[in-house]
């Protein structure tokens, strides 16, 4: 080739002689550019034979097949029931359970995690013809949940129950396991293993890693926490859940407290009553304990006809209001991360509650009460006349506590004996698990659920301490002498206090208090329809 090149370069090159061209006839000119043309007319001619030649002698690259539109066949493929432990925040979705044609603008936990697994290739539901395709299809998959978290609402410890694709060898290996999922769909996670014997399979070492490749599928506000390798086989993760667990969470003052000249985080009370915006939390800590015991709780909660419920007894095993922690990130093994907590900050509290089952909206109905006696507006004995639905079988008509705050903690299943595999845990598949799932996934490292939300929690760290400190900013900036001829100092209060003026403030769990206006006791409210009554109507209009 490259003498070819020179061949060609001596060739269009004229001689030193006929460099000068400025002597040269026209003829001789248009002979010399003639020449020229043919010259690079008959390299380019040879260029193009040898390209050709290349094209020829190269084999033909087959178009690779789209792994999108590759066709799965689930009987390859041995199949286990199992339970998965998983937590995330909720604010940004349409609650936990998704039904069918209610479009809604965010989506819920449930189309997230369908997703997952079927991009993953882990579930094989039966096919709906009435579903459209991409919707959440759970027949066939022995799928069951623990609790209905509402919208906004987030959890710790929601299990699920469901039928999942194993690595466990199928008893006939003459079929080959064709490979799936790669890096948009995760590759097949069984090993090559010399024996075929399904009785050396290892239902924990051997088995797909399950946490750490749904992880690499789900937003990072979803993270799968744990599995259970083998449930009973009657396991239903609705009704051998014994004991559900929720947290409410709440701030001490609850809400901007009202002028004072000693500031704003004052804890002086006034005649024996909370400063506006401060909870009495000894008033709510001996309401709470009046909800633990078996009770009727119609008067808690929200009542759905279509389901036609006549029994609302439930059973509360503990209530209590309890202080909660700075939050230390561990992994920093150090508490200098957080603010220590002084009498000059707010300060974060939570209503805990345990119990077998739960009516629907009925822990956000217990809050409100509770806070409606931490501001002084109720006394704690209020939880006892609505619990007696004998004397009050109507509701009073009165709004729930905000959804935001709300946590389903933790699930329990004491007769169940569930033996959980941790993100974390030593399985002897480490390598295997790092093959599976790849970067992320896993506990620590690059991608993995400390990671993904250690950014989550960093941005609302950043913007709480950014909120913080222009709160701070403004409430320690110079007063208008006028803010004071506004107070009464020798009461430390407005002339007119807020409880007597027809502009009551009410607090319910969100960001700030609700105008209420001439605030009425909540037994003296109107009441809406008992329960049966409204179960009636509804069979009525259905027809039945």
């Amino acid at each position: 080739m490259t003498d070819g090149h020179n061949d060609i370069h001596e060739s269009v090159t004229p001689r030193n002689d006929q460099l000068d061209s400025s002597q040269w006839s026209s003829a001789r000119l248009l002979e010399r550019v003639t020449l020229l043309e043919k010259e690079l007319r008959d390299q380019n001619a040879r260029y193009e034979s040898l390209a050709q030649k290349r094209r020829t002698s190269s084999p033909i690259s087959k178009p690779k097949r789209s792994r999108s539109n590759r066709h799965f066949d689930p009987s390859k493929y041995s199949t286990r029931h199992i339970a998965l432990k998983f937590a995330y925040l909720g604010q940004r979705y349409n609650g936990l359970e998704y039904h069918a044609n209610n479009n809604t603008r965010h989506p819920t936990i449930e189309e997230e995690m369908w997703k997952a697994l079927d991009k993953a290739k882990l579930i094989f539901p039966t096919p709906n013809t009435t579903l459209k395709e991409g919707e959440p299809n759970w027949e066939g998959c022995e799928y069951s949940k623990s609790g209905r978290t509402d919208k906004g609402v987030s959890a710790f410890g929601q299990v699920i129950g469901i039928r999942v694709r194993s690595n466990r060898p199928l008893e006939t290996r003459d079929v080959e396991r064709e490979p799936v999922n790669g890096k948009e769909e995760i590759e097949n996670e069984e090993s090559d293993r010399e024996s075929e014997d399904a009785t050396a399979f290892d239902p924990i070492k051997d088995e797909i890693p399950y946490p750490q490749i749904l992880n690499r599928l789900l937003p990072p506000e979803i993270r799968v926490l744990a599995w259970c390798p083998s449930p009973p086989a009657d396991f239903s993760a609705r009704f051998s859940c014994g004991e559900r667990c929720y947290k409410y969470f709440f701030t001490q003052p609850a809400f901007t407290p009202t002028v004072r000249p000693e500031g704003n985080l004052s804890t002086t009370s006034l005649h024996g009553r909370p400063r506006e915006g401060w909870l009495d939390i000894e008033a709510m800590e001996e309401a709470a304990r009046k909800f633990e015991g078996s009770h009727d709780f119609r008067n808690f909660c929200k009542v759905d006809a279509s389901k036609q419920i006549d029994n609302f007894r439930r059973v509360i095993n503990s209530a209590s209001i309890e202080g909660v922690k700075p939050n230390a990130i561990r992994a920093t093994n150090s508490d200098e991360t957080t603010a220590p907590a002084t009498s000059s900050t707010p300060k974060m509290y939570a209503f805990k509650v345990r119990g077998s089952g739960f009516l629907w909206h009925q822990v956000r109905h217990m809050v409100a009460i509770l806070f409606l006696v931490g501001q002084g507006l109720e006394t704690p004995s209020l939880i006892e006349e609505l619990l007696n639905v004998q004397k009050n079988p109507g509701k009073p008509t009165y709004d729930m506590a905000d959804a935001a705050p709300l946590v389903l903690e933790e699930c329990n299943f004491p007769s169940a004996e569930l033996h959980w595999v941790h993100l974390g845990d030593y399985t002897g598949n480490e390598a295997g698990i790092r093959k599976a799932a790849g970067k992320g996934g896993g506990k620590h490292g690059l991608g993995g659920a400390v990671d993904e939300l250690w950014r989550v929690w960093h941005k609302h760290k950043i913007d709480e301490t950014l909120a913080g400190s222009l709160l701070d900013l403004v409430v320690r900036s110079p007063e208008d002498s006028s803010v004071g001829d506004r107070l009464d100092t020798s009461e430390g209060k407005p002339q007119s206090s807020p409880r007597n003026v027809d502009s009551q403030k009410v607090y319910q769990g969100g960001d700030a208090s609700r105008p209420f206006g001439k605030y009425a006791p909540v037994l003296k409210r109107p009441r809406m329809e008992t329960v049966d009554v409204i179960n009636a109507k509804y069979l009525k209009r259905k027809g039945a």
